[in-house]
């Protein structure tokens, strides 16, 4: 068969335009996305080729027509064919490489659902599996390369809420824990005893995995040769962990708990914070501890809020370090409150505390202002040896028991005005390096300021004292000296103007403190009988003492 070149062109591009339009169809039209684009260019490219083969021998002119052009057409479409498969093979690996991180978050996220599931189980093995479970989920996020570091955290902030909302969740058997103290059920125990006693303890190992992950992800504290904690970053520094209103019955101690909130949280069976390391703020606001509370040689890095906390037994923050801003204001105390060798590196808010039992707070070192302003102590409140770096203000605080002062340091400002003094005051041997304010102060038993200095002006205007006048100098039972109160010999043209440098007006009807003279540096004052002038700038660094000091006052 032999066919005019015309004939054959007219057929060769018929045949052309039909198998091209097949393709454009494809990708253009309606069944894009049900056939693939590649594998209908791979067909339409092979058509063609075969009918470009067929038909172009008769395009030619006879003596052309004897060339062997099919091969040559052959060749092409091949070489079409390959540089399609080279580019979708191209196409298909860099298609692979955005799809694996996306099939790897994929993966994870369902890791995440079935171990948020598995908390629910039964078994505690299987509920502490699936938090270590999602600890790691949180790790394998943080680590990703391929995300942002927001969307890293926003990922691992999702697992973190998941974890602290398991804490959070309702544990019927907490309210029980008196309970469960004892192997031996209690009398007229209501319930399997057995059973809800390996629950219980179950699910305190269970609760406690979690803030033991936590806490191995945390950061950590380093102590320098000078004293100084640094605290260094850990993975999980990041994240905010909500605790709020969560019922806690398990020990916590010796972990570190970071930026933690536990506003509103119930604490039962014995809350142990003991060594515990809080970096970064931690709120405890209006929670409630039902039993022993400890948080001896606890250490809180931030600040740390109490406010409105209540602690129906004796609570121990005995040797605790504060290195933020501590705020115990509305607290309320209902047991033994024990604060000794506590350090409070920022200031301190006690304000309207309430101390049911008695307050221990000796030897405890304030180094910025402490505030106990309209605070109560029903029972004794030990303040011996502390020292109080800033301004310290009992302002209206009411004292019911013995009050001891002795040997405390205040640096700045002490205010007690419009204090009660219910039972002893002992201020013996302390130290008031700033202004000592007993303004409208009430000392309805003993007051004693034997062998106390005051290096700047001490105000006792309007101060009642009902039973018998303060002690300014008394003899020492063993030795047989007299320990008298020392007054600063302030110069005339100090803050404290007026008749006297010093001020002992008493109020109307208020046992009166005797005074007589003392005279130093050609200046002569009324100080209370027996005690002395000092002169401030007479102080001997050696012997750690002022030398320079005036007779008792007759």
């Amino acid at each position: 068969m032999h066919l005019a070149p015309s004939t054959a062109w007219a057929w060769l591009i018929s045949c052309a335009v039909v198998i091209l339009f097949f393709p454009l169809v494809v990708q253009f039209g309606n069944l894009k996305g049900k056939l693939s684009s590649f594998r209908t260019w791979v067909w339409a490219i092979a058509l063609l080729g075969i009918v470009a083969a067929g038909f172009m021998p008769f395009t030619f002119d006879a003596d052309i027509a004897y060339f062997e052009v099919q091969p040559f057409i052959f060749f092409i479409t091949g070489t079409l064919l390959g540089v399609l498969f080279l580019g979708e093979f191209h196409r298909m690996n860099a298609q692979k490489k955005l799809e694996h991180p996306q099939r790897v978050h994929a993966e994870r996220r369902t890791r995440y659902s079935k171990a948020v599931e598995h908390l629910a189980y039964p078994n505690p093995a299987v509920r502490a599996s699936a938090i270590s479970t999602l600890a790691g989920l949180v790790d394998e996020w943080l680590a990703d390369e391929q995300l942002s570091v927001e969307a890293r955290q926003k990922e691992g902030q999702v697992i973190v809420n998941a974890l602290c909302a398991y804490v959070r969740s309702p544990f019927a058997r907490a309210f029980k824990a008196e309970a469960f103290e004892s192997d031996t059920p209690p009398a007229n125990y209501a319930g399997d005893f057995a059973t809800d006693l390996a629950a219980f303890r179950g699910e305190q190992d269970v609760r406690r995995s979690v803030f033991v992950e936590m806490s191995k992800r945390s950061s950590t504290l380093i102590e320098n040769e000078k004293g100084e904690v640094a605290v260094v970053p850990g993975a999980w520094s990041g994240f905010e962990f909500d605790f709020s209103r969560a019922v806690v019955f398990y020990p916590l101690d010796g972990l570190t708990i970071e930026n933690a909130d536990f506003s509103a949280a119930r604490f039962c069976n014995g809350s142990d914070f003991s060594g515990v390391a809080f970096v970064g703020t931690v709120d405890f606001s209006r929670a409630t501890f039902g039993e022993i509370t400890g948080f001896g040689d606890a250490t809180f890095t931030g600040d740390a809020n109490f406010t409105r906390a209540v602690f129906n037994q004796d609570v121990r923050f005995s040797d605790v370090t504060f290195m933020g801003t501590a705020d115990f204001s509305n607290a309320r105390f209902a047991g033994d409150a024990f604060f000794r060798w506590a350090a409070f590196n920022a200031n301190a808010d006690f304000r309207e505390a309430s101390f049911g039992g008695d307050a221990d707070l000796r030897d405890t070192m304030f180094a910025a202002d402490a505030g106990f302003s309209g605070a109560s102590f029903e029972g004794n409140a030990g303040v011996f040896r502390s020292s109080f770096g800033g301004n310290a203000s009992f302002f209206r605080t009411d004292f019911a028991g013995v009050a001891e002062f002795r040997e405390a340091v205040f640096e700045g400002h002490a205010g007690f005005n419009a204090a009660t003094f219910c039972g002893d005051a002992h201020f013996s041997r302390a130290t008031f390096e700033g202004l000592a304010g007993f303004r409208d102060v009430t000392f309805k038993a003993g007051a004693e300021f034997y062998g106390a200095s005051f290096v700047q002006t001490p105000d006792f205007c309007d101060s009642s004292f009902v039973k018998s006048p303060p002690l300014f100098a008394v003899e020492d039972a063993d030795s047989g000296e007299m320990c008298r109160a020392r007054f600063a010999a302030l110069p005339a043209d100090s803050e404290a103007t007026g008749q006297e440098a010093h001020n002992f007006t008493v109020c109307e009807g208020s046992c009166p403190i005797p005074l007589g003279t003392a005279g130093l540096n050609g200046v002569g004052y009324r100080i209370p009988v027996g005690a002395v002038l000092f002169d401030p700038t007479s102080w001997g660094k050696r012997r750690k003492e002022y030398t320079r000091l005036s007779e008792p006052a007759q």
